[in-house]
């Protein structure tokens, strides 16, 4: 496939494998410069603002009655130290994809881990962190082991994926049995294929073998999400139930979808990677419990 990639986008967008006299088993990770520089900085700023926000000099606990949170009974110490509150949990995940990236991927599911940050003295804010995974395509090709035979037979499994980092505040209603929140992230979207040998000879004892990274684009992201956290009991730090949505823009991408790699039957084989702004919005169910 094709479609939306001009003849300016990308003047190597289509790379081809001989096979003649030899069989090769990956085609070689592209990663562009500019992926790359966007890669460091996006790493360097999350890293900066994490750092800031955990390790600032701000001793919460000294700013709110007996150092406690609401509704902490008194003599117990703060979980985590130093007036603060962490809660880790993890969602599953339904990607849509909007716009022009619609026209060319459906849904795609995955799941993600989530981490807060929480303080004292400001019981409506945190500092939320996510890190997630979303599939939105694969194919499989079956093929003889060897060439003399095909009695042996192995699947190649080709999966398109994103994965994506997200660091920025969030503020919920701290009280009640529904408690809505917004919240607002920069970070990373990573949008690689992968394709793997699933069933073959002596695979049992290398399960791993034959995987590489076909195609890979780093771009940075930013957006903003909304949802409701429903404690699920009484305790000073609450399990909740949160369901929410997320839309994460990440402006003109390069990925691949089921289709874009091409075999030539002579052992080589073809991709067109597409171009395109890459905007989704997730849906997204799971717990967070206070540690």
């Amino acid at each position: 496939m094709t479609a939306g990639v001009g003849p300016g986008d990308r003047p190597d967008a289509t790379e081809t494998r001989d096979g003649a006299g030899q069989m090769m088993r990956t085609m070689r990770t592209r990663i562009r410069s500019g992926s790359l520089c966007a890669l460091g900085v996006g790493l360097a700023a999350l890293t900066t603002l994490g750092a800031l926000w955990v390790l600032a000099p701000v001793d919460a606990a000294a700013q709110v009655r007996g150092g406690h949170f609401h509704g902490q009974p008194s003599g117990e110490p703060s979980s985590g130290g130093n007036g603060t509150q962490w809660d880790l949990g993890g969602t599953f995940s339904v990607m849509a994809p909007q716009g022009q990236f619609g026209s060319y991927v459906g849904e795609g599911f995955g799941a993600a881990f989530t981490a807060l940050l929480g303080f004292e003295d400001s019981p409506a804010f945190r500092v939320r962190f996510d890190a997630g995974y979303v599939n939105y395509g694969s194919e499989t090709l079956g093929f003889p082991l060897f060439a003399a035979t095909d009695r042996i037979l192995t699947d190649i499994v080709t999966r398109n994926n994103v994965g994506y980092l997200g660091l920025g505040p969030e503020i919920r209603l701290p009280h009640g049995p529904v408690q809505p929140y917004v919240n607002g992230f920069v970070g990373l979207g990573y949008f690689f294929t992968v394709s793997t040998v699933e069933r073959g000879w002596d695979l049992r004892e290398s399960p791993d073998y034959g995987t590489t990274v076909n195609f890979d684009d780093v771009r940075a992201a930013y957006g903003f999400g909304g949802g409701l956290a429903i404690p699920i009991n009484r305790s000073a730090n609450p399990g909740l139930l949160r369901v929410e949505a997320q839309y994460r823009r990440h402006g003109r991408t390069e990925y691949l979808v089921p289709g874009s790699i091409v075999e030539d039957g002579f052992g080589g084989s073809s991709f067109s990677p597409i171009a395109s702004d890459v905007d989704f919005v997730l849906f997204q169910v799971g717990m967070t419990f206070g540690i």
